[in-house]
Formats: structure tokens, sequence, C-alpha cells
């Protein structure tokens, strides 16, 4: 396994588990089509912040096959099974600024989408 427990950084207790994830929300998804709300790790990721290859048929849609850290009693679904995250801004005196993924800020735009 390549991915590691969003809590303590470690993939030596991971172990696959179906999980039972939020169902889907038409309000959350008409905002964000195509991206998911948050971190995959923070309980607000429902059926809708996934990749539709990651969803199961009705009725078993809630039901993914995710991974659950025996060291923090955490279960999280992988990266790879989510949606990109949203794109971040942020205004700064010199315009707009994406938030790359590191953190870090990307350069000045006049405006949001560059």
């Amino acid at each position: 396994m390549t991915e590691a427990c969003p809590k303590c950084d470690s993939a030596a207790q991971l172990r696959s588990k179906w999980l039972l994830i939020d169902a889907h929300d038409p309000e959350r998804a008409q905002r964000h089509p195509d991206t998911r709300g948050a971190c995959a790790c923070e309980g607000e990721l429902g059926v809708d912040g996934l990749k539709p290859e990651a969803v199961a048929d009705a009725p078993l849609q809630q039901f993914v096959s995710g991974l659950y850290c025996e060291a923090c009693g955490i279960g999280f679904v992988p990266e790879a099974m989510a949606k990109p995250a949203p794109q971040r801004w942020v205004l700064t005196p010199e315009g707009y600024r994406v938030v790359q993924a590191d953190g870090t800020l990307g350069p000045a735009q006049p405006r949001m989408g560059g």
C-alpha cells in the first residue's frame, strides 16, 4: 500500500475495510459538480465526492472499499478514489494567488482562474 493514514502518517497498521460514507447530497453536488468538499479523511466526503468508478451500484453506493488504521481507529477513503479537491485562492495586495498543494502561493493573477 502506498497510502498512509492521514492522522499518524503511517501505513504500518492499515487494512482494507468496507466503510459507510455520507449519501449523495444534491445541493453539495450542484455547488461543486467536479470537486469534493474537503479532505477525504475529514468526514465531509460523500458519495458525490468520489470518482464514478469508485461508487457501487444502488442500493450499495454508500459502501466503499476504504482503509482503516488499527493504530488510530479511523477509516478513510484512499486519495485515488476521491475527486480532486477544489482549487483555493487568496487575495493578496499583488492580486489573487492560487494556493498550491503544498500550501505555498502561486504567482499573482489579476483575477481568479488566471
